[in-house]
């Protein structure tokens, strides 16, 4: 549905990607992970088109439809919650606009001379109105902000006089009454209480579109996502699972890689020591000689880097400590494979 082909971007004087190519598919869960500054927000920047990459290209297939969830939702004022909803439903909210203009100027007398061209349009706007489930439209909106928390009173009371977190929420809902065919959200957890994680989280797990997601709260991705993606040192790297199993795999990786390293380090030492205890025998120059090129071909294995934590358990300061739900181990299963960058 969506590729990356051979993507190269710097922001400032850091490098985020370089020549990386990845591919998200059809009905896919996808945890994306890293650290702070790794290049989160700006891969949901390109992939929206709010930004585009230095070299390479983000395609994205004919017809697709993409909701962004960002933590900037932008000005919100003057109408209420439900409608403000409504409005980021997508074409079904065109329609719906059109519909409420043409039935406006059925009832204005200054009109009646177009009456005829307004009926016949109206026809046409209600038939397409009705093909997109737009009757349902306001129930579904509700529906989703009462998810999230809202009261009937917040819903139909003005936007403007709400505070950031709950505007969050509003902008969250938007996406989720869109139901595109790709979601992106960024921190979605963020702002909301046990009872609107909960509803989210089911959202999640019954919607039927591709997903792409940062989160914070482990719990929370470990039960939503099947497949983690890692940005890390302009790498992108996939791990079949759930975040459980990313972290498991990534901590054997490391350790892995430690070991390697170590063990490299022992035969440099050991080759360096040769080296400077026989550099100035005319005897053992040849050796000497040998060893050095030996290194210079040699290929350093780096230690595993220290990672910042990106994503982090706030059941204990959030939920006293209990697990919502217990999690699917059985997802944990495939190994890992690398997105090349």
């Amino acid at each position: 549905m969506i590729r990356l082909d051979n993507v190269s971007k710097q922001v400032g004087h850091q490098i985020l990607f370089i020549e990386a190519s990845a591919a998200l598919q059809k009905g896919e869960k996808i945890g994306l992970v890293g650290p702070n500054g790794a290049g989160k927000t700006t891969l949901f920047r390109m992939i929206s088109g709010q930004e585009q990459p230095d070299e390479g290209q983000v395609a994205v297939d004919r017809g697709i439809s993409i909701g962004y969830f960002s933590q900037d939702v932008g000005e919100m004022a003057g109408r209420s919650a439900v409608a403000e909803v409504i409005d980021g439903a997508g074409p079904v909210s065109v329609v719906g606009a059109e519909l409420h203009a043409l039935e406006a100027a059925m009832a204005d007398p200054a009109r009646v001379g177009e009456m005829d061209d307004i009926i016949a349009r109206y026809g046409e706007v209600q038939a397409r109105f009705e093909e997109l489930d737009g009757y349902a439209l306001e129930g579904r909106a509700r529906e989703a902000l009462a998810g999230l928390g809202f009261s009937q009173e917040m819903m139909d009371g003005d936007v403007g006089a709400l505070s950031g977190g709950w505007k969050m929420r509003v902008a969250l809902a938007r996406i989720l009454l869109m139901r595109p065919d790709v979601m992106l959200l960024d921190e979605p957890s963020n702002h909301l209480d046990l009872e609107s994680l909960i509803w989210l989280e089911q959202f999640l797990k019954t919607y039927e579109g591709a997903l792409l997601m940062t989160s914070h709260d482990r719990e929370f991705i470990n039960r939503v996502i099947t497949k983690v993606v890692e940005i890390d040192g302009g790498t992108l790297t996939t791990y079949s699972g759930d975040y459980e199993f990313y972290e498991q795999q990534r901590a054997l990786s490391d350790k892995q890689q430690q070991a390697q390293f170590e063990r490299q380090q022992a035969m440099l030492a050991k080759e360096i020591k040769f080296i400077e205890r026989f550099k100035a025998r005319a005897s053992h120059a040849a050796q000497v000689q040998s060893r050095v090129k030996k290194l210079d071909k040699i290929e350093r294995v780096e230690p595993p880097r220290r990672r910042g934590s990106s994503t982090r358990s706030s059941a204990s300061s959030r939920r006293g400590g209990a697990r919502l739900l217990p999690s699917n181990s059985s997802r944990r299963r495939a190994p890992a494979r690398t997105w090349s960058a």
